[in-house]
């Protein structure tokens, strides 16, 4: 049913503050999703859990852009974020990861959490490297897990 849109009841922080994430094969099932929500967690594999992301401030944004088909509605889903410099770890972590599918739990400024790439559509990794053309440049890697998604990504409160 078509309704009004609802007035926001504060002030709306843009941004994320984290994410974690899990290959896909370490999911066991997910949870429900009434009305856009989660209120049971995701199941694992014995011994495996979430995983802790890292991005460089004020660099981690979501974005989910609706598209209209003859065949239906769906969504373009990213996450975008950095990882400064290119030691040893971030270029081994972003080489293992590369190419796989995921599934995301990112937490926005507000505290508000989504989970993002589940219920059959899980996002991929892919990442890009520039050490930048001058000194005053950031180096590092721009990543992001993208997918599509019939659904929009849940509110997840476990």
């Amino acid at each position: 049913m078509i309704s009004n849109f609802p007035k926001p009841k504060g002030y709306n922080l843009g941004g994320l503050r984290t994410f974690q994430f899990a290959p896909l094969d370490s999911i066991v099932s997910y949870p429900a999703i009434h009305d856009g929500l989660i209120t049971t967690p995701l199941q694992f594999k014995a011994g495996k859990n979430w995983l802790d992301g890292y991005s460089t401030p004020y660099s981690l944004q979501f974005s989910e852009t609706g598209k209209d088909t003859p065949n239906g509605i769906y969504y373009a889903q990213a996450i975008d974020g950095v990882i400064p410099g290119d030691r040893l770890e971030s270029i081994n972590a972003v080489a293992s990861a590369e190419g796989n599918s995921f599934v995301v739990l990112v937490t926005d400024a507000n505290g508000q959490k989504r989970l993002v790439g589940a219920h059959g559509y899980p996002l991929i990794f892919l990442a890009d490297y520039n050490t930048g053309s001058s000194r005053s440049d950031s180096k590092g890697f721009s990543f992001q897990f993208s997918g599509m998604s019939i659904i929009r990504a849940p509110v997840y409160r476990v």
